[in-house]
């Protein structure tokens, strides 16, 4: 999926507004893109995870985990990925915290059949894709369509939310006594994290993704309650990685 270049930053830092959850435990959900990657992108490997960040995306997950040091999580998902696994066990690194692996956090799928296929043909079809108005661009000989991507990542996403008590429900999420307060970590993909971001914040699926996540960018999302149900809020906090420029 192609982006806009709106910027979510490594790093966070406005107040929490004083109507977030009514007894101050927001649930907070904290979006992480990988770092640079090296090796084959497709590859799910066994962990610990080693090889499938560049040197340069091991600094970056090495500043984003000093950046993230004095944030909480008590839950953390990932992407099967080498890359989005490699940076979520590098910032997580000596907390005692389960990375859960869920395959549906994968990124875009291209077409099976331009993988390893002639040059020209693919060239063709990026030519193709490219010179269509956004609108013509739902789905693509490239690979996975948009609202392909949406229906692989939201309904199992939501269903992982509720089974730690948080539930979607009247356009927000009601949370169970059990959650309030719960802090979840979700490392994956620039495009993945663009689906996600823009569900949970009410915005219209579109060819082209409303977020634009840097190498190791980072999202914050606190639920703000009205009449007992939470809705997320974006966070965005006046700092950034360095490293990720």
């Amino acid at each position: 999926m192609r982006s806009h270049a709106l910027l979510v930053a490594l790093a966070l830092a406005l107040a929490v507004p004083p109507h977030a959850l009514a007894d101050g435990r927001p649930v907070r959900l904290t979006l992480v893109r990988h770092g640079e990657a090296a090796g084959d992108p497709f590859a799910t490997p066994s962990r610990p995870v080693h090889g499938f960040l560049s040197e340069r995306g091991v600094q970056q997950a090495e500043a984003a985990r000093r950046a993230l040091a004095d944030v909480r999580f008590d839950v953390a998902f990932s992407s099967p990925y080498g890359r989005a696994l490699q940076t979520a066990e590098t910032v997580l690194q000596g907390r005692p915290v389960e990375i859960r692996v869920l395959p549906f956090l994968r990124e875009w799928m291209p077409n099976p059949a331009l993988v390893g296929g002639p040059k020209e043909t693919v060239d063709e079809a990026n030519r193709r894709a490219e010179g269509a108005y956004a609108e013509e661009t739902w789905k693509t000989g490239l690979g996975e369509g948009t609202f392909e991507m949406y229906a692989r990542i939201v309904p199992p996403f939501l269903a992982e939310l509720d089974r730690l008590g948080i539930h979607s429900r009247m356009g927000g999420f009601v949370v169970d006594e059990k959650a309030r307060g719960l802090s979840i970590a979700v490392f994956a993909h620039g495009g993945t994290l663009n689906v996600l971001l823009s569900h949970l914040l009410g915005l219209r699926p579109f060819p082209v993704g409303a977020f634009d996540f840097e190498l190791t960018g980072v999202a914050e999302l606190q639920f703000v309650e009205r009449q007992g149900i939470g809705y997320p809020q974006l966070v965005v906090r006046p700092a950034c990685n360095p490293a990720s420029r």
